[in-house]
């Protein structure tokens, strides 16, 4: 490996995606999934505004010409915000449908497993990313016909599909690589969003007279949830860097980072949970979301031991 490789975002870069968390803070509280799973149109049609759903296409291509890196530092924050999953998988279909003359449709994100198609249910979609083992394909939603199996445990209606007829779009192998640096880069803002909620709240709340954030073994769990969200956000930024760069070891970075971003998630979650305490598992606080949203954004990616038998089967690079 070269002594000059460079593995974090530049200032420019942080500096626009810092622009555009300003815009993010308004539009998606997290307040608004107490009352919907899915984005209302108005949401949809801000994101499109500012946006977010050209962030990797070129100026020729209607989007905003920036890079990879730039991509996953909005989609981190994006994450945080617990963004629906078909706006994720819009941002992430945005190079397939623009090859196929597609750009400017709503995708919703689907599984699949063995022969079970899941598709996380948004009504303002009318494409469909399915994913499985051996890469993803957009469909169009005629071709899928679905029936409600649950609509309350994840955060989200999940319907099974039978999708029928040929594909719409495949992703090739470089664009279901960025698709997984985005599913890592998700699940990385989770991991800060947790961390952020648990801090705040262990300020706030008092026992003894004091607050709950000055005892040692909360301490410790916030210590804990503060390096675990540093790991997913710099290997994250690690994978991009790579990514953007078309570095040897780019294959290795990108699974590494769903892999370390997918465990920050689901344990910043539960941990917040827990600091929380009997709140915490109310229907009525927050913490429940973050949980049941990284839960489902890393089954939708294949899960965790999925990521960590590609590492296993990647060659570094190096």
């Amino acid at each position: 490996m070269q002594v000059d490789t460079r593995y974090h975002p530049s200032p420019d870069q942080l500096a626009v995606a810092s622009a555009m968390d300003e815009s993010l803070a308004s539009l998606l509280p997290l307040s608004r999934l107490h009352a919907a799973q899915v984005e209302d149109a108005q949401t949809w049609s801000s994101l499109e505004e500012i946006g977010i759903f050209g962030i990797g296409l070129r100026e020729d291509q209607g989007g905003s010409g920036l890079g990879v890196v730039e991509e996953a530092l909005i989609v981190r924050q994006l994450g945080q915000r617990l963004a629906s999953p078909a706006v994720l998988a819009t941002v992430a279909s945005a190079h397939a449908m623009s090859a196929k003359g597609m750009h400017g449709r709503r995708v919703a994100a689907a599984w699949r497993r063995a022969d079970r198609v899941l598709v996380v249910e948004d009504a303002g979609t009318d494409l469909v990313l399915v994913r499985d083992e051996a890469g993803a394909a957009l469909y169009d939603r005629g071709s899928c016909s679905a029936r409600t199996i649950d609509s309350r445990l994840w955060l989200a209606e999940l319907r099974e599909a039978l999708v029928t007829g040929a594909p719409a779009a495949h992703l090739d192998a470089s664009e279901s690589l960025r698709l997984r640096l985005l599913d890592a880069a998700a699940l990385a803002g989770i991991a800060q969003g947790a961390l952020e909620m648990a801090v705040a709240y262990a300020g706030l709340r008092e026992q003894f007279g004091r607050p709950i954030g000055s005892f040692q073994a909360l301490k410790h769990h916030c210590a804990n949830m503060a390096i675990a969200a540093r790991c997913a956000r710099d290997q994250t930024n690690f994978a991009a860097v790579a990514l953007d760069e078309g570095r040897e070891d780019t294959v290795l970075q990108v699974e590494s980072a769903l892999f370390v971003a997918g465990t920050a998630a689901i344990e910043n979650a539960g941990k917040n949970i827990q600091i929380h305490g009997g709140i915490g598992f109310s229907d009525e606080a927050d913490p429940h979301l973050l949980l049941k949203r990284a839960q489902l954004l890393l089954t939708i990616a294949g899960g965790l031991e999925a990521a960590s038998e590609r590492i296993a089967n990647t060659k570094a690079g190096w």
